[in-house]
């Protein structure tokens, strides 16, 4: 492979490296996977404390069942589904954001028409470091790219891309 091939700058040649045609940001997974643990945990404990407290036929235990057994799976395939498919990807003149399942299609977005960045941290952001990236356009509701894995490079990124195409005069 040549060196300016490489994405990685050589310290001994003193090359620069090839510039990334795109740059991709994914979700975190703990951020999407932590509320379904919670939630098995919780019940589980709930159901655990009434078997051993000789209540384990009782209504509630039922509940706490029919949550571990029906609730929490598809809390977590839902999670898995939001991991595989959300995505902010930096092209040249503009970006893709897939927000995640349910959403089928990515939204995609010319640098100009972006009015306003920010980001969001919920709780489960706060304890991971994920965040949802806010994108507002000059057409159309917000875009929201939740649960993205270091959501401040990701801002940062935006902000430069967009910087190339956007005139500040």
């Amino acid at each position: 492979m040549h060196p300016v091939d490489s994405q990685i700058e050589s310290k001994a040649t003193g090359a620069v490296p090839h510039p990334r045609r795109r740059l991709a940001r994914r979700a975190s997974a703990p951020a999407l996977f932590l509320p379904g643990v919670i939630v098995a945990a919780g019940y589980g404990g709930l159901w655990l404390f009434l078997y051993l407290d000789s209540r384990g036929d009782g209504a509630l235990a039922r509940v706490s069942l029919l949550v571990l057994a029906i609730g929490v799976p598809l809390l977590l395939a839902h999670a898995g589904l939001r991991l595989s498919t959300t995505r902010l990807t930096l092209r040249g003149a503009h970006l893709e954001a897939h927000p995640g399942f349910p959403a089928r299609d990515p939204v995609i977005v010319a640098y100009p028409a972006i009015t306003g960045m920010s980001l969001r941290r919920g709780l489960s952001g706060w304890i991971t470091g994920a965040g949802s990236l806010v994108i507002e356009r000059e057409v159309g509701p917000p875009l929201v790219i939740p649960g993205l894995l270091d959501p401040d490079a990701a801002l940062a990124e935006l902000a430069a891309h967009r910087a190339a195409f956007v005139r500040t005069d």
